[in-house]
């Protein structure tokens, strides 16, 4: 009898784990996203509508978007969840998914250490280069974190990372992933499904054969991708993400979240020069806020 009732007890406490997760992922709404600075020409287009924009600073999105960077261009996202992508030139990234738990507290990417509710991120970088900064997930309470590529999809642990897909004429792409703090796990396409981890200091190189689509630029991979074990980065590439993450870290600075909400709206830039009839305020202009109010 004890036996059963124990049992019985283990059973409902095992309900009421997956019940309570899954009404946490029915509650989650669509994270916001600030376009925190823009170099040279990005665009993004909204995938259900087709709707496409040219992005400039201050500018906000959300999920299902896809942000296009030109030649000599660039741009810093900064998520809502604590999360920044530096996106280099000449880049594609989808944003398959971005939802969050609502949240009510001051959010400040100054000070933060980690997202401020669970979330879930889903991006798909189609070509290009990118450097990533991602706030401590809560994994444990359901968060993640990855960003796919024709190679192999990176499960983001709480790191800062990059990663270059490429491809050339020559029908060959080059990959990469590179670790400079965390553990990013790499799990590949090919049939024997390879998964390896890439630590704080590490990097995994692939070279693929591709199939380069002229009319849309859509990129096929024609042999599976053989992932090596993961070897030191070099000099070079550390500067190239130690510079990276600088621009990240002063972009982001001035960037606060007061809520997490479905409504996404551009904030209203504070004038540099009163006008004539106004006095000069005394007090300091404020940093950029980034309200998903509305206010």
């Amino acid at each position: 009898m004890r036996t059963k009732l124990l049992s019985w007890i283990l059973l409902c406490g095992v309900a009421v784990f997956f019940a309570a997760s899954a009404q946490a992922q029915q509650g989650r709404v669509a994270g916001r996203i600030v376009v925190a600075k823009v170099k040279g020409t990005v665009t993004a287009v909204e995938k259900t509508t087709n709707v496409r924009k040219e992005l400039h600073d201050n500018d906000a999105i959300t999920q299902n978007y896809v942000v296009t960077t030109a030649l000599d261009s660039s741009v810093i996202l900064v998520f809502s969840n604590g999360s920044t992508i530096n996106l280099a030139q000449d880049s594609t990234l989808a944003i398959d998914e971005f939802l969050q738990d609502p949240f009510s507290s001051q959010y400040s990417m100054a000070t933060a250490t980690e997202e401020p509710s669970t979330s879930s991120t889903k991006l798909t970088l189609t070509r290009g280069e990118l450097v990533g900064n991602v706030k401590h997930l809560h994994k444990d309470a359901g968060s993640s974190f990855s960003v796919n590529t024709p190679v192999g999809a990176a499960g983001i642990r709480g790191t800062t990372f990059r990663i270059v897909f490429r491809p050339d004429s020559s029908g060959k792409a080059f990959f990469t992933l590179s670790t400079a703090e965390g553990v990013v796990i790499l799990t590949g396409t090919n049939s024997a499904t390879q998964q390896v981890s890439v630590a704080t200091g590490k990097e995994v190189v692939v070279t693929v054969e591709v199939n380069v689509d002229a009319a849309t630029g859509a990129v096929t991979i024609t042999a599976p991708p053989q992932i090596q074990q993961a070897t030191s980065i070099p000099a070079a590439t550390q500067a190239t993400i130690a510079a990276a993450v600088q621009q990240i870290v002063q972009t982001a600075a001035a960037t606060t979240f007061t809520s997490s909400t479905t409504n996404v709206t551009t904030p209203t830039p504070t004038p540099t020069t009163p006008p004539a009839s106004t006095p000069p305020a005394a007090s300091t202009p404020a940093s950029q806020t980034t309200s998903g109010d509305g206010q």
